[in-house]
């Protein structure tokens, strides 16, 4: 079964969105897990306590990054894939 190039282009845009979602959602629950830790430390009287916006919009701000870099990965890969099987 040969895949055309335009087929290869919309899978590859499908799969990208699902890798950002994907790492974005990661990394975003990282953050929300050291969010929980950071308070717990606080309330045992080992740290001063943070907000969540201190933890969490760093965060999300570092998943879009990297769920962006990693989509761009995934459609680099695609794309070159669909130029490779353009010129077959």
């Amino acid at each position: 079964m040969t895949l055309r190039p335009r087929t290869i282009v919309l899978v590859t845009c499908a799969v990208a969105l699902l890798v950002f979602a994907i790492v974005q959602d990661r990394v975003t629950a990282a953050g929300a897990r050291e969010y929980v830790a950071l308070q717990r430390a606080a309330l045992a009287g080992r740290s001063v306590p943070v907000t969540i916006d201190q933890v969490l919009r760093p965060a999300v701000d570092r998943s879009v990054r990297q769920g962006a870099a990693w989509a761009g990965a995934v459609m680099f890969v695609g794309v070159g894939m669909a130029m490779v099987a353009r010129r077959e």
